[in-house]
């Protein structure tokens, strides 16, 4: 409750503090299109990628996270598209100019983001078009084509964009590898050959439309992204067995979205979204003459209804208000059939639905051009259901307070601190894993399931030199309660693993950001990034109760990156080299350890004409090898039991090119 205070009276000190006196503030930095004509750029995300000092992130729109790009001060409304491929639809000739907001500047809510880009099109009559051909180019020669068409007008107060994309990828994890395992009781290995491939095909339909309505702008967009995967794995040891997956998703999306200025300083922004998907997946196993299949059939919704107000009250004053009701639903059903002569058994099979009603007050108050202050609390009412026992269904009130502020003693220096609580996400899949046909007789004893709660400090310091220099370094302190994870179920007769809430963790991060421009080097318009992260954390294991880190969790990441421009010679060219991923994940019978190594892309970009662009591009150079190494218990339980084998996969994957062909009209 003293938190929940503190950061009320913050808030509430913000509006009144700039209610007695606002100082002026300093206007965003803003870059014309004629800035980015050294980069060749064709496209708003070409000048994403090259602004000064700016970070382009895209978010995560399928779980609700934004980006840090807005298009004429508002977000997108779609959760099925990224932000790259909406700034890549967009011309650069629509563009009138880009403004970078740092700290809250212009009373902008920031969604965390320290820098914020605001894309502001020009008000004119607009037609374009893009047609890109593309293609992967295997190492052993064989190649999957992708096309991808977009069109542009703008007439008056109304607007259109079409796109339709027909593309066709490899699964570049598959690969040739080996499998060996080592049990206890056994002086040999048992040694398995893994010969694997996999291919998506997808396709994608998508439509917006924007006019003036009422003295507002009314907008819509739909989408329809239908795909597919397949994949078949050989397995070679003393018999052969193929291992096989055919998997087939359908995505649709209906988005509704109004804006209106109320009164001079004050707008209203009203949305409503409605997003399906079904999946159908059947995983295959041949051996010995008989084949078993596990089939699962899944279909999930999403219901957004959500309204803010934003008002302008003094000068460097923002005040905002809103509310959002959201309704998510998943529905599974899983069946397992030994062979083709057994009849299909039925498996864990659940409905699960979550509702959530959130509302949210906050002040941002500009100071004066070096100090800006943001305060606000969310209230999040969540309901979760499930087809286990209507009964059983539970209602929780989440507050998510906040308050950031940045200062900057001087125009190339600034300081910043956030704190934060964050509730995280339920994932639809933990939640139902336990109300399956079989573990009904558990239900009773296992716990409810509540999302995990962060608590978030933050501090970051970020300096500017020269024209596009940055350096940023940044301290995160994170305690987590009700930390999800896998926990045993103990039962006389069997030890079960779950999904449940194991308590609590801490978790700190510290990251590292260089960019470093060229140019006195002798590499003029050339750029270098280098960013790294380091992690640590601890939480009681719920099997064990001994101290270990949180699964999933990389203790060091590193990328290094190099672009350059060269306008003469109409080319830009690159690479980029990463660490890979190294990371452990603990369940009840066993740890799991998964490494992929560094990966090392280059590319080289040439324009033959000044609406045309060849792509070619080079993935995956080092041959990235991706292993898998797993330590399983005896007797299903790490606590009361020693090892009984030891697992280790290593998968050789094939480095592969794209070649890519856009022309523009």
């Amino acid at each position: 409750m003293f938190r929940l205070r503190h950061f009320a009276l913050a808030a509430s000190t913000l509006a009144v503090a700039g209610a007695v006196g606002a100082a002026e503030a300093a206007p965003p930095q803003a870059y014309a299109p004629a800035y980015f004509t050294q980069f060749q750029a064709g496209t708003a995300m070409d000048m994403a990628t090259r602004l000064p000092g700016f970070v382009f992130d895209g978010g995560n729109p399928s779980r609700g996270a934004a980006g840090n790009v807005l298009i004429n001060g508002k977000r997108p409304t779609s959760k099925t598209e990224g932000l790259n491929d909406v700034l890549g639809r967009i011309p650069a000739a629509a563009v009138e100019r880009i403004e970078v907001i740092n700290g809250g500047a212009g009373g902008i809510d920031m969604q965390g983001h320290a820098t914020v880009a605001n894309f502001v099109l020009k008000p004119m009559d607009l037609v374009s078009a893009s047609l890109t051909a593309a293609s992967y180019l295997m190492a052993d020669g064989d190649w999957q084509p992708g096309l991808d068409g977009n069109y542009n007008l703008k007439r008056g107060d109304k607007s259109i964009n079409l796109s339709l994309g027909w593309r066709r990828s490899p699964d570049t994890s598959q690969g040739q590898g080996q499998r060996t395992t080592q049990f206890v009781d056994r002086p040999q290995l048992a040694e398995l050959a893994i010969a694997g491939a996999g291919l998506s095909e997808s396709k994608t339909i998508k439509l917006n439309y924007a006019q003036e309505l009422l003295d507002g702008e009314l907008s819509w967009n739909g989408a329809y992204n239908p795909s597919t995967y397949q994949s078949q794995a050989r397995q070679e040891a003393e018999s052969s067995a193929i291992a096989s997956n055919d998997n087939t998703v359908r995505t649709r999306e209906q988005g509704l979205a109004y804006t209106r200025d109320l009164w001079p300083g004050a707008s209203m922004d009203l949305k409503a979204l409605y997003r399906s998907s079904d999946f159908s997946g059947d995983a295959g196993y041949a051996s010995g003459g008989a084949t078993s299949h596990s089939v699962t059939i899944n279909s999930a919704s999403e219901q957004i209804l959500a309204g803010q107000l934003t008002w302008q009250a003094l000068d460097g004053v923002t005040l905002r208000g809103g509310l959002e009701r959201a309704v998510n639903a998943n529905d599974s059903v899983n069946t397992w059939q030994p062979n083709a002569q057994a009849a299909a058994v039925p498996g864990v099979s659940a409905w699960v639905q979550e509702s959530r009603v959130e509302g949210q007050l906050s002040s941002a108050w500009q100071v004066d051009s070096s100090l800006s202050a943001e305060a606000g609390l969310r209230l999040a009412h969540s309901s979760f259901s499930t087809s286990a026992s209507q009964a059983d269904g539970k209602a929780y009130i989440y507050p998510k307070p906040r308050l950031r502020l940045a200062l900057s003693p001087t125009p190339a220096l600034q300081l910043r601190l956030r704190l934060e609580r964050d509730v995280s996400q339920l994932n639809f899949g933990d939640a139902a894993a336990y109300f399956g046909m079989a573990d009904k007789s558990v239900r009773a004893d296992y716990p409810d399931l509540v999302p995990a709660k962060t608590w978030l400090c933050e501090g970051a310091v970020e300096y500017r030199f020269w024209d596009r220099g940055a350096a940023i370094l940044s301290y995160t302190q994170s305690h987590i309660s009700d930390v999800i994870d896998r926990m045993p179920i103990r039962t006389a007769a069997a030890t079960y693993d779950a999904a449940g809430n194991i308590g609590d963790a801490s978790a700190d991060s510290v990251t590292g950001m260089l960019n470093l421009p060229t140019d006195t080097w002798s590499l003029p318009q050339g750029l270098l990034k280098l960013s790294t992260t380091w992690r640590s954390s601890a939480v009681t294991d719920p099997t064990t109760q001994a101290t270990r880190r949180l699964s999933g969790e990389q203790p060091l990441s590193w990328r290094l990156e190099f672009a350059q421009d060269l306008p003469q010679q109409r080319t830009a060219w690159g690479f980029s080299v990463d660490n890979g991923w190294n990371n452990d994940s603990w369940q009840v019978a066993e740890r799991d350890t998964s490494s992929g190594s560094g990966w090392a892309r280059a590319y080289i970009n040439y324009r033959p004409a000044s609406n045309m662009m060849l792509t070619l591009e080079l993935n995956n150079l080092a041959s990235r090898n991706i292993t898998y190494d797993r330590l399983h218990y005896a007797g299903g339980d790490r606590y009361a039991s020693n090892v009984d084998f030891l697992e280790h996969s290593v998968t050789r994957t094939q480095p592969y090119a794209m070649l890519r062909l856009r022309h523009e009209w």
